[in-house]
């Protein structure tokens, strides 16, 4: 972040107009420049005087420290925020895992009682033709089988 864009911002971070992440932002370049660090201090001190005094509060002794306690406050608000983002994260990751998990074993039950296919009555083209093709050779077989058995005979007429 650039120094204009940070001091641009010091008016609605003492408003508390930030949204997180330009909260955070404007916090990290504060702790590390000085000069616009000195120029939060300046704004802080008056803005927050000028709005005691218009509520007909009395005037703080130490605006320096309520500044400090402000920049501590939003960075622990962004420490929180962030960890409940991330265990929001965590939770949702593990809630996929289990009912993954728990998908998985119902999966694997399933398969436990199917029944594996061993042998078949689905007949593919190719085993039809041969089963076909096996047909005809048995018929072709008794068929000369019976045409050897007449020619014997015939002979064995002939021979007699």
């Amino acid at each position: 972040m650039t120094c204009m864009k940070a001091q641009s911002m010091i008016t609605p971070f003492i408003n508390d107009k930030l949204n997180i992440k330009e909260t955070e932002e404007f916090i990290d370049h504060i702790h590390s420049c000085h000069e616009c660090r000195e120029e939060l201090e300046v704004y802080y001190a008056l803005l927050t005087a000028m709005k005691q005094l218009d509520e007909d509060k009395n005037l703080s002794d130490d605006f320096s420290m309520e500044l400090t306690a402000k920049l501590d406050r939003e960075q622990e608000k962004i420490i929180h925020i962030k960890y409940t983002y991330y265990r929001k994260k965590g939770v949702l990751i593990l809630i996929i895992l289990v009912i993954a998990f728990f998908f998985g074993l119902r999966y694997d039950n399933n398969g436990a009682n199917e029944n594996i296919v061993v042998e078949s009555t689905y007949r593919l083209r190719i085993s039809f033709h041969e089963e076909q093709n096996s047909i005809y050779k048995q018929l072709l077989e008794l068929k000369l089988e019976e045409l050897k058995q007449e020619a014997l005979n015939k002979e064995e007429l002939k021979q007699e």
